[in-house]
């Protein structure tokens, strides 16, 4: 079977979905999505609640693991991404967050021309239909993309913020205006108490335009080339689409740069090494990655008011679910992070280098997410790692999962700053609002104190909170793979559009941020196909 498209994307995730609607408002040409697997048609991706079924189903989820850490005793650290319709999206913590503006212009200062937070904004605002602030200064109202408060939070969130005003931090009632810091309730990517993924923001509303192909279970082998031009896709399957104006890669930042390099596109020495002949010499594929470490402290409560699994909560689990059906409120509507905070550790910083996530009950540790009990959780997330980190093969075999290296806590004062965060969020977590719980500290626990003890418990029980970045860097150095349009150097008609081309993480969740790239990609490409026309 062959098809020929105009535009082939690989991957419907959080960009891939935004380019197939973008790309699609101009009739005259045809787009094919492709995503390895299947329709997102699964209860547990709807209801926010099925969040804690989501990250371990792997019919949805490609459960990666990353490679022994050696700075983690050689744990391997459990790395779930989404493999359905909407991707990572649709099995996220929905939670949206732009990261701050010095980020992009970070970004911009670097070469990366039009990617400074005055050329990103508009299309944040775009993508954004915010229900509460939506036509304010810093939102959008209109987008596709439905953000909300969750309907009904839990009353320990409220009990959070109040513990970090008890130590002079400010309630942040808005994230995403003029500054992160402070303690306060998330927005979500929900409407009507239900995940709105990429998915149901852009794919749904295209349904029935005839020049869009969405084929699932459909992943790629590789990319054809022909005289250093992308031609189009072969399949796993052994289905090749052509395509006439460019291939563009929105697979992620674990299977991107993956493709690339089962396609011969990478460091020459390392496809030899895994038997693909190198047919573009470009070193940076798979290099710089970057993801959020993180440590969480848990506290077990005699309270049953915090979220949990226990017998005399099973008729308020039972009631949990009227109310859902009947009003999609309640328990189920929860995306278990309602709440979070940002700080700096330091007064000299200039914006916040710990992000803080609050879960409003009791959790097991990954992957399990269900344990028996009640309590709270709070998690303290790197945001500016210095560690950087690579993605590569594992041999030729296309179905073969990518080698995942964090090298997590490797560079700079990272595993110092984490340290700080944790102790923070020690004090918070203890601090006098909690008390009515009956709280005890269960992790790290009260024989844990002196920081070699902290360091030893970062390094045992360290994740990740799930924002793998940068293997397909933008820039202009010998390390970047694309440019400031999302170009694979070397390479006409190929682009990576995803959370691979950051060049470093933005300093909150990666959803929103991969989103804005999607749209701004999209104007891009339709720029440059005018620019061709008119060429020619």
């Amino acid at each position: 079977m062959e098809q020929t498209f105009d535009y082939v994307i690989v991957g419907a995730g959080s960009a891939g979905c935004v380019l197939a609607n973008r790309l699609s408002e101009d009739t005259n040409v045809t787009v094919a999505l492709l995503e390895a697997g299947p329709p997102d048609r699964h209860p547990f991706i709807h209801i926010p609640m099925g969040v804690i079924h989501a990250m371990v189903n792997p019919k949805i989820n490609w459960m990666f693991n990353t490679a022994p850490q050696k700075e983690l005793g050689g744990r391997q650290v459990f790395t779930p991404r989404g493999k359905t319709l909407g991707g990572s999206s649709s099995i996220n913590g929905m939670v949206y967050i732009r990261g701050h503006r010095r980020d992009y212009d970070e970004w911009a200062e670097a070469g990366n021309a039009g990617w400074a937070w005055s050329d990103v904004k508009p299309y944040f605002l775009k993508a954004e239909n915010n229900e509460q602030f939506g036509g304010d200064a810093h939102h959008g109202k209109g987008g596709p993309l439905n953000v909300t408060f969750i309907k009904t939070p839990a009353k320990i969130d409220k009990t959070f913020v109040e513990a970090a005003e008890t130590l002079q931090y400010r309630e942040n009632k808005d994230f995403n205006a003029d500054e992160m810091d402070g303690f306060g309730i998330h927005q979500v990517t929900q409407k009507n108490g239900q995940r709105f993924s990429t998915a149901r923001a852009y794919l749904e509303p295209i349904k029935n335009r005839q020049n869009v192909t969405i084929l699932t279970n459909a992943a790629a082998a590789r990319v054809t080339l022909q005289n250093k031009r992308a031609t189009g896709i072969v399949l796993q399957d052994g289905r090749i689409l052509h395509a006439r104006r460019e291939v563009i890669l929105s697979a992620g930042a674990l299977v991107s740069p993956k493709i690339l390099m089962l396609s011969g596109i990478g460091d020459g020495n390392d496809l030899q090494a895994n038997g693909i002949e190198t047919i573009h010499d470009l070193p940076g594929v798979g290099h710089n990655h970057q993801d959020h470490a993180a440590i969480g402290m848990q506290m077990k409560t005699k309270s049953r008011i915090p979220y949990g699994f226990s017998l005399e909560v099973i008729p308020r689990l039972a009631w949990g679910i009227v109310e859902y059906l009947t009003g999609r409120s309640g328990i189920y509507s929860s995306n278990m992070v309602e709440s979070g905070g940002f700080i700096r550790t330091r007064r000299d910083l200039e914006r916040p280098d710990i992000q803080y996530v609050f879960t409003p009950g009791y959790r097991a540790r990954p992957p399990k997410m269900i344990g028996y009990g009640h309590g709270y959780m709070m998690t303290s997330v790197l945001l500016r790692p210095k560690s950087r980190g690579q993605v590569s093969l594992q041999g030729p075999n296309p179905a073969a999962p990518p080698v995942i290296d964090p090298r997590f806590f490797t560079a700079g004062d990272d595993l110092e700053v984490i340290l700080r965060g944790l102790k923070e969020a020690r004090r918070i977590m203890h601090a006098g609002p909690f008390q009515q719980y009956e709280p005890s500290e269960l992790s790290p626990g009260p024989d844990v104190q002196s920081d070699d003890q902290l360091r030893a418990f970062i390094r045992d029980y360290a994740a990740t909170i799930f924002h793998p970045v940068g293997t397909c860097k933008m820039g202009s150095d010998d390390m970047a793979v694309v440019d400031a349009r999302l170009r694979v150097r070397g390479i006409d008609g190929l682009r990576v559009v995803d959370g691979a081309i950051m060049p470093n993480i933005v300093g909150g969740n990666t959803n929103a941020p991969i989103i804005m790239i999607g749209e701004k990609a999209a104007d891009m490409i339709r720029e440059d196909a005018r620019a061709r026309l008119a060429a020619e």
